[in-house]
């Protein structure tokens, strides 16, 4: 079991806070842990880009946005990323550009708020880079 430990930014209220996430790797699993203010979410999953998701997914409801490259809105894995590792990497994608392994960014670095999409923004974004690329 493996253990790396991040701190990320977010915003909640409109104020910018610290949290600290956990990321614990088992042999088949990924899990994510983030220590907010007063709560503590944890998720597990397949790799770290899906379980992330699902942990946005109950952020989201609370109104909670992580300041970090997985909740980009340009920032999206591959399923051979997805299958080479654990998904703690993804993608910076351009449209109309294939993805470059130099574009590579670890999913828990830091982002800006202007950066900073929904799941469905971020979805909606790899949608259409994946059209843009069949022009």
């Amino acid at each position: 079991m493996e253990k790396e430990i991040y701190n990320i930014l977010y915003i909640e209220n409109g104020q910018e806070k610290e949290a600290l996430l956990e990321l614990i790797e088992n042999e088949d699993t990924v899990k994510i842990k983030l220590f907010l203010e007063k709560i503590v979410l944890e998720k597990e999953g397949d790799n770290c880009f899906e379980t992330l998701v699902e942990l946005r997914k109950e952020l989201e409801k609370m109104n909670i946005k992580l300041l970090c490259k997985g909740c980009c809105k340009n920032v999206y894995p591959s399923a051979m990323i997805l299958n080479m590792g654990i998904g703690e990497k993804a993608y910076t994608l351009i449209y109309g550009e294939q993805a470059k392994m130099n574009s590579l960014v670890n999913i828990f670095d830091s982002c800006s708020i202007e950066e900073y999409a929904s799941i469905e923004q971020q979805l909606e974004y790899f949608e259409g880079w994946t059209k843009s690329l069949r022009r």
